[in-house]
């Protein structure tokens, strides 16, 4: 039971802390074109709603350099591939064009990887970009965006 009570402890620790919105964080915010100076940084729904357009941010980052690696890769084995294939046509064998073949193959399953990665590194980018469009509207008086539970 005092296990439970101490990880329970430090949770709620561990979150009350991630509510503080250091210099950095501020600066990716007036990065985005959001005036801080107009809201006040003590407020739990700026701070929740700003942390979670750097959460969305740091997703999207994540998401496309993810989807940029299987594109080159597919591009790599397509280009692997049919040169094997190509240097290997007259082999008695076939063992050149099975490799080939395998080359091709890995291609395919890279490039369908990477293409909902892609879709979904702009989703999250239209997200997040509608979430700044919120604060970036003149009026700090206006309604926050309300996260979602």
């Amino acid at each position: 039971m005092k296990n439970i009570l101490l990880i329970f402890l430090i949770l709620i620790a561990f979150k009350n802390y991630l509510q503080i919105l250091t210099k950095k964080k501020i600066t990716k915010i007036e990065n985005f074109g959001i005036k801080v100076t107009n809201y006040n940084l003590n407020e739990q729904q700026v701070i929740t709603d700003w942390n979670l357009i750097i959460d969305k941010d740091r997703k999207r980052k994540k998401t496309k350099v993810v989807a940029i690696i299987f594109s080159t890769l597919s591009i790599l084995s397509t280009t692997m591939g049919v040169r094997i294939i190509s240097e290997n046509k007259n082999a008695e064998e076939g063992i050149g064009q099975s490799i080939g073949m395998m080359f091709v193959a890995g291609e395919i399953a890279s490039a369908g990887i990477s293409v909902p990665l892609f879709i979904s590194s702009s989703k999250r980018k239209k997200e997040r970009n509608e979430l700044i469009k919120i604060y970036n509207e003149n009026s700090p008086v206006k309604q926050p965006f309300i996260t979602p539970n």
